[in-house]
């Protein structure tokens, strides 16, 4: 270990395995099972225990626990995991818990996420890459959030709930089935109520693909179709590609049914 950075009432297992360049703030505890990796910046007064994996180039800020045991009655403290990516913004007080024998055993954080403070992800939640989920949003067991998703602050998620890629939920609102890709659900039992077209717009999407997601909007929630008759309809209107593949591919796998339209 070289180059560290560790306040003097820090608490570190000699198990534990720390990059390079790693900074530990004041009163942080570090368990023997738990590997940081380099140019990551723990604060004052974090907590992390149990079987957690830490990528590179992470900020962790003070008070936020990880890898502790999960808030499950069935769970009896068994070695699950936590895995965290690369070039995360975790904010402060903010609680991720191990997974559980029951669900996959893994928590998992992907890359480039901003998690802003007191929010919860719950055992056996996955996150996927350069989401933004803002304060007090809470991700209940076994949600599993794609890539390039928003959350509005004091928001939800049910158990089981999928969130597809560049989806957003607006704030104090609940989700209890899963939202689709590209489309903005608010309320307290969440509606779709349109495009998220300016996160599309700021991650890249062109006018004419967006205009293609506009299509896939009218034909899958504005004609009064069941979801099977109405992706039968999409695969024979729409141009195939990686915007239809995404969305047809995550109705297909949906277990708790699709959020509809307002």
């Amino acid at each position: 270990m070289t180059n560290l950075e560790i306040h003097s009432t820090a608490v570190i297992d000699s198990k534990a395995t720390l990059g390079q360049n790693v900074t530990i703030g004041p009163y942080t505890i570090i368990g023997p099972e738990v590997s940081i990796g380099e140019n990551t910046i723990i604060e004052n007064h974090v907590t992390i225990k149990g079987k957690t994996r830490i990528g590179a180039h992470n900020t962790i800020g003070p008070y936020t626990s990880i890898g502790l045991s999960a808030q499950d009655k069935a769970h009896r403290d068994e070695p699950t995991f936590v895995k965290i990516g690369d070039h995360n913004e975790i904010r402060e007080y903010i609680s991720i818990n191990r997974g559980t024998l029951g669900g996959t055993g893994t928590t998992k954080i992907g890359d480039h996420n901003q998690l802003m403070s007191y929010t919860h992800f719950g055992h056996d939640v996955s996150v996927g890459n350069h989401c933004m989920v803002t304060n007090a949003t809470t991700l209940a067991g076994h949600v599993q959030m794609g890539s390039y998703v928003v959350t509005g602050g004091m928001s939800g998620f049910h158990q089981f709930c999928r969130i597809g890629d560049y989806a957003m939920l607006g704030g104090y609102s609940v989700a209890y089935q899963d939202i689709a890709p590209y489309m903005v659900c608010t309320g307290h039992r969440a509606q779709v109520i349109g495009l998220n077209r300016i996160g599309l717009e700021r991650n890249g999407f062109k006018i004419d693909e967006i205009q293609q997601i506009q299509e896939i909007f009218s034909i899958f929630f504005n004609q009064g179709l069941v979801p099977q008759k109405a992706l039968e309809k999409l695969e024979k209107e729409i141009e195939p590609g990686p915007i239809l593949e995404r969305f047809v591919s995550f109705i297909g796998n949906t277990k708790r049914g699709i959020i509809s339209k307002a």
